[in-house]
Order: structure tokens, then C-alpha cells, then sequence
């Protein structure tokens, strides 16, 4: 399993470049402009109250955009350390929420779900721990998302929940087929000891893993 959570990452590596570098430009372009503006300081010192007013708020734009997408290469570049770190310890306490917001966070840098995936996320706000395989956990999480995406059209909406210490991933675009049932349980296979694991096609398809504290 650990060997699939690192190929995944390594899957993933061109998406997350572009995420990284995108937000980086902007910042970087930004940083210029405001460079510019500083440099010729002294000559803003006899413009009118207006324009001096309209200056600030250029400059205002510009610094919150830098700190944005700061924010959005910082994102990436936590989700991508999580990953290797959690990789790396293996079976430990993982707290749910963090995970799933990492996960997902992470995911990001596969286009299909960046761009053509519709996400309607509810994690709440309740800390939730076990004690579980990390690298089980991801290859099912990530795996079934993978699944799902490859099994419905651009549009699609996927609906990710953290409900009752449950994780539940659903699609109402997607039929539950026995290829698709077959599919989540091999996905599934290594976190059986850890989580009791549901596969639903009432009204669409979902999955619900209940993590055990084992």
C-alpha cells in the first residue's frame, strides 16, 4: 500500500507543479508592481487626495492577492508534506478531519478533480482520532475518487463527508454496477481490519468507511 500512496503522489507531481507555479507567478507579478510603484514613491508625494487614494487601493489589491496566493502554495505545499510524512509513519493516530482536508487539498493537483468535478465537502467540526494504516486509508480514499471520476463525465458532482466518525464519499451521477462494486472492495481490501465499510446504490452510489480504533 505504501508503495501505491507514493506512485499516486508521484502521478500527481505535474498538477501539483502547476499549482505551485500558478499562484507563484501571480504573486511574483504582483510583487513587481508594487515594487514599481515603491521606486517611484517620491513622486507620488503631489498627487491630489484622490489619486493618492486610488494608489492605496492598487496596492491593497496587489498585497492581498500576493497573500493569497501564498496562502494557495501553502496549502499545497502542507498537503504535500502531510502525505509523505503520514507515508512514512504508516500505522498511527490520524485525525480525520486534518486527513480528509489534506487529502483533499492535495487532490487538487489532479486536474480532473480541480476542474471538471463539482465538490460538495462537509468535514464539520469535530475532531475525530484513530488509530489506523495510513497508507490503507489513502489508496481506498483516493482510490474510490479516482474510480468515481473515471466512471462519469466532466460536471460530475462528488460529495465528501466526514458524518458520525464516518467518511463517506458519494456520487449521484454514478450507477453502482458490479464492475464498480468490485472495484471499491479491492481498493478496500487492506483497510478491512481497520474500518467497517458500506457500499450503497440507493439513489446513486456511495461508500461510507467507518474507521476503527485499532
Amino acid at each position: 500500500m505504501k508503495e501505491k500512496v507514493l506512485e499516486h503522489i508521484g502521478s500527481l507531481a505535474g498538477g501539483l507543479v502547476h499549482n505551485l507555479n500558478t499562484p507563484l507567478m501571480w504573486v511574483m507579478g504582483r510583487a513587481q508592481l508594487l515594487q514599481a510603484r515603491n521606486e517611484r514613491l517620491e513622486s507620488f508625494k503631489d498627487l491630489p487626495d484622490d489619486q493618492l487614494a486610488a494608489m492605496k487601493e492598487k496596492n491593497d489589491k496587489d498585497l492581498r492577492s500576493i497573500l493569497e496566493g501564498a496562502d494557495k502554495i501553502d496549502h499545497a505545499l502542507k498537503a504535500l508534506g502531510y502525505k509523505i510524512q503520514m507515508v512514512s509513519e504508516g500505522y498511527t493516530s490520524i485525525e480525520l478531519r486534518e486527513y480528509l482536508e489534506m487529502e483533499l487539498n492535495f487532490l487538487m493537483a489532479d486536474m480532473r478533480f480541480k476542474h471538471e468535478t463539482k465538490r460538495d465537502l462537509n468535514l464539520g467540526s469535530r475532531s475525530c482520532y484513530v488509530r489506523t494504516d495510513y497508507s490503507a486509508l489513502s489508496y481506498a480514499f483516493t482510490g474510490i475518487i479516482d474510480a468515481v471520476i473515471k466512471a462519469t463525465e466532466r460536471g460530475r458532482t462528488l460529495s465528501i463527508a466526514l458524518e458520525n466518525d464516518a467518511i463517506r464519499i458519494a456520487c449521484p451521477e454514478l450507477d453502482l454496477t458490479p464492475e464498480i462494486r468490485d472495484t471499491v472492495e479491492d481498493l478496500c481490501c487492506g483497510l478491512k481490519e481497520h474500518a467497517d465499510i458500506t457500499i450503497d446504490g440507493t439513489g446513486g452510489f456511495e461508500v461510507s468507511l467507518w474507521l476503527k480504533d485499532s
